[in-house]
Formats: C-alpha cells, structure tokens, sequence
C-alpha cells in the first residue's frame, strides 16, 4: 500500500541502546540522502515472518550496492524471543546478512505503531515513507516500490525480472 503523495510521515530514530546483529548500530537520519531504507518487523518463532525472509534476503543482495539499506527489526511475540542470543542463534541459522536490531520491549514497533508480523516500511532517502505492507504477499509491489525509489537515487536500470523467492 501506498500511503498518500501528500502524507508526510517519516520514519522515527531508532531508540538508543538497542543491540544489533551485523552491525554496530545504524541511527536513520545517517541513512538519509543517500540510501533507501527497508524495515521489515519480524519474528523468528513467527511462520509467516520466516516466508518473507527469502524475498529480503534476494532484495538485499540484488539492491544493497545501488542504495537500499534492509534493516529487520525483530519484534518478538513470544518470551523466548527476547533472549538475544536466541535471535542471534536464529539470525544465524537462517543466514541473515542485513543488518537486524533486536527490539525485545517493542519500543520500535510502538514508535512505528506496527500492526502485525510481518509489517514491511520502505522509506526513500528523504526518509519518507513511500509503501507499507502488513503480512505476507505483494512482493512484486514492494520490489517495484524498491525499484522506483533507487531510480531516485541514482540512474538505475531495474533487473528484469523482480525477485521471485522459493
């Protein structure tokens, strides 16, 4: 979904202190100008959640050298889901190479004011959310939405054809 051209929502600063997985930490307002910004609220005990991982990993690696930044915000339903070690073990096994932060309390989730797993916001380098989707499906709109705003960024030639994960 698309949220109005004249809604001007923007995505909120990670809280501090969070821990990270593949990364130190990464603050938005570092992303801006030059990066497009894909957060996808997740869980690792959630079925639904592990069925989107093979689009993001496919978005990441065919978009990450022209600009798209994959951030997985993982948002636990469940107790065990809170132990960092757990999602790191899990962040691991499924071999997650984008950067992934851990949000045990739901801080973010609220600041987003997320509604589900998964939950997916793709915000262009002005930081501004330009599509949303709650649950699984529509990946070839989240990846022509992609597509779109790397145009934006630099003069880029979409691969043809959109990602297509097993």
């Amino acid at each position: 979904m698309r949220p109005p051209p004249d809604a001007d929502i923007y995505a909120p600063e990670f809280p501090p202190r969070l821990d990270w997985v593949n990364v130190a930490f990464l603050r938005m307002d570092k992303l801006i100008g030059s990066h497009a910004v894909l957060i996808e609220f997740w869980d690792f005990a959630r079925v639904n959640s592990v069925r989107t991982i093979p689009y993001l990993k496919a978005w990441h690696e065919r978009y990450s050298e022209h600009g798209l930044r994959v951030i997985g915000v993982h948002s636990p339903g469940y107790s065990f889901g809170r132990d960092p070690d757990t999602v790191r073990r899990a962040v691991a096994r499924l071999e997650l190479d984008y950067a992934v932060v851990l949000d045990p309390a739901l801080e973010i989730w609220r600041l987003y004011g997320n509604r589900g797993w998964p939950g997916r916001y793709l915000f262009d380098r002005r930081s501004r959310l330009r599509y949303l989707h709650y649950g699984e499906g529509d990946y070839d709109g989240t990846e022509l939405a992609i597509q779109e705003l790397l145009r934006e960024i630099e003069d880029f030639a979409a691969p043809e054809p959109p990602v297509q994960a097993a």
